[in-house]
């Protein structure tokens, strides 16, 4: 009986070892299931501000598209219109040179309209003079058979 009381005495302490074994085990798991719970939040919160971050930087690229396609296009208009003002300020040279030959050839053209009205007043006093002349009884008087 010594003999089964010493093998109970064993088996009892090994027995009452496992369980300690157990219960820190346990404790352990509980203490690793917190740390894995904890890491899933973490990871979680770090999915949601990768997510958070990719639509930003969605939005900004479309902005950023945006804000190139806006530019293109006030580039262009801005050409645009410095090829208009070119072509005006051409124009505008264009005229002004055609113009400044014209102001000599007006004041030419003044003498000439000044003496052909010299001509002209001549003329239709001469041809007046003939017509009276010509309307005159003594006029009818020479002119008779």
């Amino acid at each position: 009986m010594a003999s089964n009381r010493k093998h109970l005495a064993e088996a009892w302490q090994q027995l009452h070892m496992q369980a300690q074994d157990m219960a820190a085990l346990q404790a352990e798991l509980a203490q690793a299931q917190q740390e894995q719970a904890k890491q899933q939040e973490k990871t979680a919160a770090y999915e949601e501000q990768r997510q958070q971050i990719y639509w930003e930087l969605r939005k900004l690229r479309g902005s950023q598209e945006q804000s190139e396609q806006r530019v293109q296009a006030l580039q262009d208009r801005l050409q645009e219109l410095s090829s208009r003002a070119q072509h005006w300020q051409q124009l505008q040279q264009d005229r002004e040179r055609a113009l400044a030959v014209p102001e000599e050839e007006l004041v030419g053209c003044k003498v000439d309209l000044a003496f052909l009205r010299e001509e002209l007043s001549r003329a239709t006093a001469q041809v007046q003079d003939r017509n009276r002349q010509h309307h005159s009884p003594r006029a009818g008087a020479r002119l008779g058979p």
